[in-house]
């Protein structure tokens, strides 16, 4: 979409705002602000209230105020041993005293004399002989006419600021910002549906949130709900542009109905499909026989059966006569989906090919000259099948496990071929639908809630690091049963190398000292590919009872007789990553266990009260773990306690931030502004927006995106 003239001057750096120095536009691009627009969109957090003056008889404790006197009294002392300097300002109102204190700011003093009137502003810190306290409050010095009845009261907008730079300063700087460039942040959306969707003109709303001055509660709730749709409403433009060009993508497979070779494999499976997986192969079975490219995400909890779904997908395309591909993000993952598809698919003839990045010469060349003969076959690999996608050939659907693995430009290399294959997405970290519909709107979306019959809940521990002896206990007695278990160091990123080690070195002292009499394993990320594959192999194989391990077995490993895991250092974890290792077990038929060791450091004199604790704990998230298994109530939990910018990902995810819209709260104005997303695109494609209109949309459709949008992978 083309860019606009006021898109053009919004983009311009901060300094050409009235006031704002080299220097100060140093500082502000501290706090993220660069341009105007950055400088609009950089809204208060809070309000102070200069509205109402009270006396300081009426100021409850630990309550904001502005309290209005006359002074009585300034003192200039020091403390006991003269560590610090304070000035204590006395001042009444009909009778009733408030004390200002300040520390350390000696020269406070001097702007105070007897029988002045002036107004405190700050928290009420306690009440000593009916005289209110306030520490460091601001003050408004007063003409000696001034009179509260006559008092015209504001609110004062705060701003996340940095050192060196000011209220006052940014306060002037916004005013000014206002004036010079709100007029090219025009109202994009019709009037009509402006009062059909009760929202009020997006540039007024813009203008209270920095100056609400006498505004009301009820006003500034409007503005601010205004701008929460705004947000959404930007990241929906991107959903619906997306969703049309991957729509308008050149496609050419022709999928037929499901025949026997669907009906032969759902007969040899040792078990039936749940309602779910029904309700979802149904879906991708109408996204295939439609005559545009499937762009699906596929949700489900840990062990909820996802890949049984992606097989009978797989095995549609194939039945039509396509190939069809499976990626994994680990070539432990890779090889594992091999292993189980191999199983499942040599029932019915079909072939299960694999692919990895460390293949040998002669191996790639036998799998290349496989593809050239006619027989249909299922291919299984991790992210290097994208670069040698050009050889396979007739590829119908292509599944992406663990899609958040993969990267933007990985997924995007998928449409460069000259037919787009379908494409599902598959994921094991349950997303709320609120946030589903704001990062992947773009997508058409399924979700497999219910786990497979027969599938028993993991019981889930928070324990005490004192404990840990009982720990290892239950441990060797699971072990003496035939079971398995891990034992789990926290990882922070792959650079962390002191993780790593912990894990190496807890592995000789169990190895040693604790389980002398079982065999021990240990894989983390800085293994060489072949020691780590080696290792989880015997895991897998039974031929090791215990796995010290890093978070590098977080996804995928799938080895049914491991009946407990610990987890040490539990506090550090979030919750989805939590819920992500809690899922490698719990995958047989046995009774598993999970154990968060909590390592939260205790304050001086502070002991445990209780040394087993089962959810009663401190830390929320390990107190949601302790209470459910259920994917979806704690990735609600997960956002609600870390905020939806936080929930999105590091930066590197590519998933945008909200400021103000939080998707799990503000569920309804994220259903409008998906509905005037699709309107306005629509209106805009058929000619039909009025050129007032139709400007100011395309100006904050670039501001978000640029003025050449690109689809930015799935």
């Amino acid at each position: 979409m083309p860019g606009t003239k006021e898109y053009e001057l919004l983009q311009k750096p901060i300094s050409a705002v009235k006031g704002v120095t080299a220097r100060r536009a140093a500082l502000l691009s501290r706090c993220g602000v660069a341009t105007l627009w950055d400088a609009l969109t950089f809204f208060p957090y809070r309000y102070e209230d200069y509205s109402k003056i009270v006396r300081p008889d009426q100021v409850k404790e630990g309550s904001e105020a502005l309290v209005y006197g006359k002074v009585l009294d300034v003192k200039a002392e020091k403390t006991f041993k003269k560590r610090l300097k304070l000035v204590k300002v006395l001042i009444e109102n009909s009778g009733s005293r408030a004390l200002g204190v300040w520390f350390n700011q000696p020269w406070i003093a001097e702007r105070f004399e007897v029988g002045k009137k002036v107004l405190f502003h700050g928290v009420c810190h306690g009440s000593f002989s009916g005289c209110v306290q306030m520490t460091n409050p601001d003050v408004i010095y007063l003409e000696d006419d001034f009179h509260p009845d006559n008092y015209e009261g504001k609110r004062l907008p705060v701003y996340h600021t940095t050192e060196g730079l000011t209220q006052g300063v940014i306060r002037t700087v916004m005013g000014n910002l206002i004036s010079e460039a709100l007029p090219s942040f025009r109202e994009y959306l019709p009037t009509d549906e402006l009062k059909r969707s009760g929202l009020c003109d997006i540039s007024e709303a813009v203008k209270l949130l920095h100056d609400p001055n006498k505004t009301s509660d009820e006003e500034l709730a409007k503005a601010r709900r205004r701008l929460v749709v705004d947000e959404f409403f930007a990241l929906q433009v991107g959903n619906v542009l997306t969703k049309k060009v991957m729509q308008k993508e050149n496609y050419e497979a022709h999928h037929l109905v499901p025949g026997k070779l669907i009906v032969d494999f759902l007969n040899t499976l040792p078990f039936k499909l749940t309602k779910d997986q029904l309700s979802v192969l149904s879906e991708i079975k109408n996204d295939m026989l439609a005559p545009r490219p499937m762009h699906r995400l596929l949700q489900g909890d840990v062990g909820s059966g996802k890949t049984v779904v992606a097989a009978t997908a797989m095995l549609m395309a194939i039945e039509s006569g396509y190939n069809a591909a499976i990626m994994a993000p680990t070539e432990i993952l890779a090889r594992q989906h091999y292993e189980t598809l191999k199983k499942w698919c040599d029932r019915i003839g079909v072939d299960v090919l694999f692919s990895y990045g460390g293949m040998k010469a002669k191996e790639k060349k036998e799998l290349l000259k496989r593809f050239e003969e006619e027989k249909n076959f299922l291919l299984v690999g991790t992210h290097s099948l994208l670069h040698v996608k050009e050889a396979v050939p007739n590829l119908g659907l292509v599944v992406i496990d663990e899609q958040h693995k993969f990267g933007v430009a990985q997924r995007a290399m998928l449409r460069e071929a000259e037919s787009v294959p379908d494409t599902l997405i598959m994921t094991a970290t349950p997303i709320p639908r609120s946030l589903a519909m704001t990062l992947y709107g773009h997508l058409d979306i399924s979700v497999i809630k219910a786990p497979p019959e027969g599938r028993i809940p993991v019981k889930t521990y928070v324990v005490t690091p004192e404990r840990l002896p009982s720990v290892w206990n239950f441990i060797r007695k699971e072990a003496s049963l035939g079971h398995q278990a891990y034992i789990v160091y926290p990882q922070i990123d792959e650079s962390d190398k002191r993780e790593a080690k912990a894990a190496a070195e807890m592995f000789e002292v169990l190895s040693k000292k604790v389980f002398p009499d079982l065999k021990l394993g240990l894989v983390h990320g800085r293994l060489e590919k072949e020691e780590k594959e080696e290792t989880m192999r015997k895991f897998r194989d039974g031929e090791i009872s215990v796995l010290i391990c890093t978070t590098v077995i977080e996804v995928g490993v799938d080895v049914p007789n491991a009946s407990v895991m610990v987890i040490e250092d539990a506090q550090r974890f979030g919750l989805a990553q939590l819920h992500q290792l809690r899922g490698r077990i719990g995958r047989g038929k046995l009774q598993s266990y999970c154990v968060l060791i909590d390592n939260t450091p205790l304050e001086k004199g502070e002991e445990y009260s209780q040394p087993l604790l089962t959810g009663m704990t401190e830390n929320r998230r390990l107190e949601v773990m302790a209470k459910t298994c259920d994917g979806f109530e704690i990735a609600e939990a997960d956002m609600e306690l870390r905020g939806p910018g936080e929930f999105f990902g590091e930066k590197q995810s590519g998933h945008p931030t909200l400021y103000l819209a939080n998707p799990n709260r503000d569920k309804r104005e994220l259903i409008i502004a998906k509905e005037l997303a699709e309107k306005l695109i629509d209106a805009y494609e058929r000619g039909e927006l009025a050129p007032e209109v139709k400007e100011a949309f395309l100006t904050r459709v670039a501001l978000r995106y640029g003025t050449e949008f690109t689809v930015p992978g799935f």
